[in-house]
C-alpha cells in the first residue's frame, strides 16, 4: 500500500507560527450512516492520557415497523433529511459552545452504499470548508474497538478476541493490532441478529427492533415461572409444548468440524414448528413465549459451541497471549448472550468486555473513537476522493481501499481554540 504524505491545512501552519504554546488537545466530530440510524457526536480530546469527554451525541432512527425490515431507499432519504440538521444542532448551544471540530471521523463502510454516501459526502464538505482532516472509518473495526473508548485504549489490550454480532454480521475476530485482524469464524449464511429478527417475526413480533422485543418476551415467561404462574419445564417438556430445535454444524461421523456459524436453519425451525402447531392463532401467549425461549437459547448455544470449537483450533502459543474477549454489536446487548459467554469461559484467564447497550448499536461515538486511534497511532486520514465502500474486509483495512494519507507526526495535534490566529 502506497501512502501520500499529507501536510496540515495552511490555517494550522499559520497559527502554529504565532503560538509556540501548543497543547495536544482537539475536538472530534463522529458521523455514522452505514444503515438506517443517523448518529453524530462531538468529543473533546482534552487529554492524551484520559478517555475523550463526550460533549453531545444525537441519533435519529428510522421506523421500519410498517415495512417489516430495512428499505435502502428509505434509509437513504432518512439520512439526507436528518444528517445536516443533527450536526447543526450538535455544534451549537446548548449542546456545544459553537465549536469547529479539528478532526472528522465518518463511516466509510461496510454497509449500504446509499446510506454510506450521505455521510461520506457530507464529511468531505465539512472537511473542505473547515480545513479539517477527515478519517474514513471501518464500521466493524469501530464495533471491535468500542470498549477501548471507555479506557482510553488501555483495555482490551492487543491481542484480543471479539465476537461481533449484529443484524448484518457475525464473526469471531483475533486482533493483533489496530490494523491487524484475522477472522477466525464467520457466518456461512445469515447473521445472528437477522436470524433473531426473522424468528421473532414468525412469532408475531413486528417492532422496529425485534431482538430486544424477543428478549422481553422470554423474560416475561421466566418471570412468570419464578412467580409460580407457569410450571418450569424441562427441555423435553418444552419440545412437547413448543417446537423441536437442534443445533446446526454439530460433529457427525465422517463430517469434519468447521470453524464457522450458521443461523438460517433457526428461522426454518420456527416457521416449520409454528405451522405444525396449527399456526400462530392456535398458540397461547405462553406457547409463544416458550418457543421464543427455545429459539433464543438455541441461537446463543450455537454461537458458544462454534466459538469453543474455533478456539480449540488456535495454536497454543497464540491463544496463550490472549487475555481479553469483546462482545460487541447490536446483539451484544442481550443479557442472556452475555451470561452464556461468561458461563462458557469460567476457567479461562480471559477478561470479558461488554460495552454498555447504547454503545452496542450503531452510533457516532464508536466512529469518533476509531478515528482518534487511527489518527493518533498511525497518523492516518483520508483524501477527498474516497468513495463509500459497501464491502470492505476487516482483514485488509488499508489495502482494500485507497485514499489513505499519512500525516506528518512531527507536529503535535492542536485544536483551533488553543491557537491565536
Amino acid at each position: 500500500m502506497t501512502f501520500l504524505r499529507s501536510q496540515r491545512p495552511r490555517i494550522y501552519l499559520r497559527r502554529l507560527q504565532k503560538n509556540p504554546q501548543r497543547r495536544r488537545t482537539y475536538f472530534v466530530l463522529g458521523i455514522e450512516t452505514s444503515c438506517d440510524d443517523t448518529s453524530v457526536c462531538l468529543y473533546d480530546r482534552y487529554s492524551p492520557s484520559e478517555p475523550p469527554k463526550l460533549i453531545s451525541s444525537l441519533t435519529s432512527s428510522l421506523d421500519n415497523k410498517e415495512f417489516k425490515g430495512i428499505v435502502p431507499t428509505r434509509a437513504l432519504n432518512h439520512h439526507q433529511l436528518h444528517l445536516a440538521p443533527l450536526v447543526s444542532q450538535l455544534l451549537r448551544p446548548p449542546n456545544a459552545p459553537q465549536i469547529t471540530p479539528d478532526l472528522i471521523c465518518v463511516t466509510r463502510g461496510p454497509g449500504m452504499r446509499g446510506s454510506l454516501s450521505v455521510g461520506v459526502e457530507f464529511a468531505k464538505g465539512l472537511s473542505l470548508a473547515w480545513g479539517t482532516p477527515m478519517v474514513g472509518v471501518h464500521h466493524m473495526l469501530a464495533h471491535l474497538l468500542t470498549p477501548r473508548l471507555l479506557t482510553n485504549g488501555s483495555a482490551p489490550r492487543f491481542p484480543f478476541l471479539s465476537l461481533l454480532v449484529s443484524g448484518g454480521h457475525t464473526m469471531l475476530v483475533l486482533s493483533a493490532g489496530l490494523l491487524d485482524h484475522r477472522i477466525l469464524a464467520n457466518t456461512v449464511d445469515i447473521a445472528m441478529g437477522d436470524a433473531i429478527d426473522k424468528s421473532a417475526r414468525e412469532l408475531g413480533l413486528n417492532g422496529n427492533m425485534n431482538g430486544p422485543e424477543l428478549e422481553k418476551l422470554v423474560r416475561r415467561y421466566e418471570e412468570s415461572v419464578a412467580a409460580g404462574e407457569n410450571k418450569a419445564l424441562s427441555k423435553e417438556e418444552m419440545v412437547e409444548v413448543g417446537i423441536k430445535v437442534r443445533l446446526p454444524m454439530r460433529p457427525k461421523p465422517g463430517r469434519p468440524q468447521t470453524a464457522a456459524f450458521s443461523f438460517s436453519s433457526f428461522v426454518s425451525m420456527v416457521k416449520r414448528g409454528v405451522a405444525q402447531k396449527g399456526g400462530l392463532s392456535a398458540l397461547s401467549e405462553t406457547d409463544v413465549q416458550i418457543i421464543a425461549k427455545q429459539i433464543q437459547d438455541a441461537i446463543f448455544d450455537h454461537a458458544v459451541d462454534r466459538i469453543t470449537y474455533t478456539l480449540s483450533t488456535v495454536p497454543h502459543e497464540v491463544a496463550a497471549g490472549i487475555q481479553d474477549f469483546v462482545c460487541s454489536g447490536g446483539v451484544g446487548s442481550n443479557l442472556l448472550l452475555r451470561k452464556k459467554l461468561m458461563d462458557a469461559f469460567p476457567d479461562r484467564a480471559m477478561n470479558l468486555h461488554f460495552p454498555p447497550p447504547d454503545l452496542c448499536t450503531d452510533n457516532g461515538r464508536m466512529i469518533a473513537w476509531t478515528g482518534i486511534e487511527m489518527w493518533e497511532t498511525e497518523g492516518l486520514h483520508s483524501s477527498y476522493d474516497i468513495m463509500p465502500t459497501a464491502e470492505w474486509s476487516l482483514e485488509n483495512i488499508l489495502g482494500d481501499v485507497d485514499g489513505w494519507l499519512r500525516e506528518d507526526r512531527t507536529e503535535p495535534d492542536v485544536r483551533s481554540a488553543d491557537l491565536v490566529a
